[in-house]
């Protein structure tokens, strides 16, 4: 009956040989178990949505409380950064998404505007200030803003 069926279609559109049957060598327990491994994995990475709670409420507590408050379940640099953060820091950091906040916490590029990453911003030693002294950056800057105002008068074109 299938090639009477098949025939004309193989006239029309050229007769090609049928495709295999496919026979599944995985079992669905399988798949199951691949399914929780892959799972169990990607849940490593994943914050839960407790210390985003924590690191929100943190954030929105006065500035009395936060310094009685536990911030346990959060990374120590994320924990270091959000006990030096400013206040209008912590009220990006309070109104911005659960993604977002995860992202804060691992140390990922997180898109919040005006909150720093963590282990980014390093604060900068004693030695690494600028060689000069103010008065000598004053006039070097004058210097500066006197020798661009002579080139722009001469520019030739």
């Amino acid at each position: 009956m299938d090639d009477i069926v098949r025939w004309p279609f193989s006239l029309l559109f050229g007769g090609g040989t049928p495709l295999p049957g496919y026979e599944p060598n995985m079992t669905r327990t399988d798949v199951v178990e691949e399914f929780k491994k892959a799972r169990q994995a990607a849940a490593v990475e994943v914050l839960g949505r407790d210390i985003v709670a924590t690191v929100r409420k943190f954030c929105a507590a006065p500035r009395a409380e936060r310094a009685t408050m536990s911030l346990r379940g959060v990374d120590t640099g994320a924990m270091a950064l959000l006990l030096t953060m400013g206040e209008n820091e912590l009220n990006a950091l309070c109104r911005a998404s659960e993604p977002a906040i995860r992202k804060f916490c691992l140390g990922k590029p997180h898109g919040i505007y005006g909150v720093p990453m963590v282990g980014v911003h390093q604060p900068n030693p004693v030695e690494a200030r600028s060689p000069r002294s103010s008065p000598e950056q004053r006039r070097w800057d004058d210097e500066e803003r006197l020798r661009r105002a002579v080139e722009s008068q001469f520019k030739v074109g």
